[in-house]
């Protein structure tokens, strides 16, 4: 599974808020939010960059991209990309 640099930025700021909005915590109150938990349970198809990294994670090595948002959240290195513009993985 490839990830592209926005797509980790993206996971890392809104991860959270991924997960509540896919476990029903955080109401899907917008027609967005409502078509953002309709493509994680694969209801419809991904349109968005949100939803297509957060499915893109679901079906991933969940600890890998987690290592790489924490590497991401301090500026350091990443040694699967030191360029860290393309494509991981």
């Amino acid at each position: 599974m490839k990830f592209t640099k926005y797509e980790i930025k993206l996971l890392h700021h809104h991860m959270h808020f991924y997960d509540e909005l896919r476990t029903g915590v955080k109401k899907a109150d917008t027609p967005e939010r409502e078509h953002f938990v309709k493509a994680v349970k694969g209801e419809v198809e991904a349109e968005t960059a949100h939803e297509i990294a957060y499915i893109k994670y679901i079906n991933s090595n969940q600890q890998v991209v987690d290592n790489m948002i924490h590497k991401m959240s301090f500026g350091k290195m990443n040694k699967y990309n030191p360029n860290f513009d393309d494509e991981l993985f």
